[in-house]
């Protein structure tokens, strides 16, 4: 019965430490913000970008992937953050997580609108010139 146990728990150690292992490995993102609007960053294939943009959420403007894109894919909903120690009315963040799926160079497109109206212009842009290697 324990060699039973210790020939099926081994496998399932190994893996588990293996999983771990790359879990760490796994390089962190980069992060790019409102200071790197008209910029152009290049990434591996596989690597995180994460795009963190100020904002005002409180009054009803948020950002807006606005490009289709196909070198890069959008992780998730954007992870929303008030500035620390932040009063009332004080600069949110939004940050936007994409992975390079794909080699290539495409331009990737956020507007500041109120995403609820249709006819909505942006009250500002953000743009970046992303290159897959």
């Amino acid at each position: 019965m324990i060699r039973t146990w210790v020939a099926v728990s081994l496998p399932i150690l190994a893996i588990a430490v293996a999983v771990i292992f790359a879990a760490c490995a796994m390089k962190p993102a980069m992060t790019v913000g409102d200071n790197d609007n008209g910029t152009k960053i290049e990434i591996e294939r596989g690597d995180l970008l994460a795009v963190k943009l100020s904002a005002q959420l409180g009054t009803g403007y948020g950002w807006k992937v606005v490009s289709e894109n196909r070198t890069l894919t959008l992780r998730g909903e954007p992870e929303q953050v008030s500035g620390e120690g932040q009063k009332p009315g004080g600069t949110d963040y939004q940050t936007f997580k994409f992975k390079a799926s794909e080699k290539g160079e495409e331009a990737l497109q956020l507007n500041y609108i109120e995403a609820w109206r249709e006819d909505a212009k942006p009250l500002k842009e953000f743009s970046l010139t992303v290159i897959v290697k």
